[in-house]
C-alpha cells in the first residue's frame, strides 16, 4: 500500500481549471488556463469537461462548412505547449475534448503526464464560421454559452 509522506503532501499542488459560464462567439477561443513547468516537476492532467449550455442556432442545423477544424465538432478544449497565437486546434494539441452538440463530454480517465518544462495552456473554442452552403444565414453568429472544468496536478519536486 502507497502512503502520501508530508514531504509529498507540501510538494503537491491541486490547481483548478475552471471556466463559468461564458458565452464564446463565433470562431473566438479564450485561453482558460496555463501553467509553467520547470525542471524536475511534474504535471498531470487528471480531468477535463466540457459542456455546452445554449446555442444561439439549432446545432442540428450546422454543416460541415461551417467547421473551421473539421474533426473537432462545434466546440473543443485543447492543452498545448507554449501556445503562442494561431487557431487553438490545429495541428499540436497534446490532448482534446469535443462537443457536437448540447450536453457535456469529458475527456478519458487515463491522465495525461507531462514532464518537460514549458508552458502549458488549456484553450476552449468555438468551432464555428459562417458558409453560404449552410442552412444558417451568413449574417447569423454562431454562438455557444459553454463551460469547462478539469484539474491539473502539479508536483514540484520529483525524485
Amino acid at each position: 500500500m502507497a502512503f502520501i509522506t508530508e514531504t509529498k503532501l507540501r510538494s503537491t499542488v491541486d490547481l483548478p481549471i475552471a471556466l463559468p459560464d461564458t458565452t464564446l462567439k463565433q470562431s473566438d477561443y479564450l485561453v482558460v488556463a496555463t501553467v509553467k513547468l520547470g525542471a524536475a516537476q511534474r504535471l498531470t492532467l487528471t480531468s477535463l469537461a466540457l459542456q455546452m449550455l445554449d446555442s444561439t442556432v439549432d446545432p442540428s442545423l450546422v454543416d460541415p462548412t461551417n467547421l473551421i477544424v473539421p474533426n473537432l465538432g462545434l466546440a473543443y478544449v485543447v492543452l498545448r505547449q507554449d501556445y503562442a497565437s494561431g487557431v487553438p486546434g490545429q495541428i499540436g494539441a497534446l490532448d482534446y475534448i469535443y462537443l457536437t452538440g448540447l450536453g457535456i463530454v469529458n475527456r478519458s480517465l487515463i491522465p495525461v503526464v507531462l514532464i518537460a518544462p514549458a508552458n502549458y495552456s488549456i484553450l476552449v473554442a468555438n468551432n464555428m464560421q459562417p458558409s453560404t452552403t449552410s442552412a444558417i444565414p451568413t449574417s447569423t453568429s454562431i454562438d455557444f454559452k459553454l463551460i469547462v472544468t478539469g484539474q491539473f496536478r502539479l508536483e514540484l519536486t520529483v525524485a
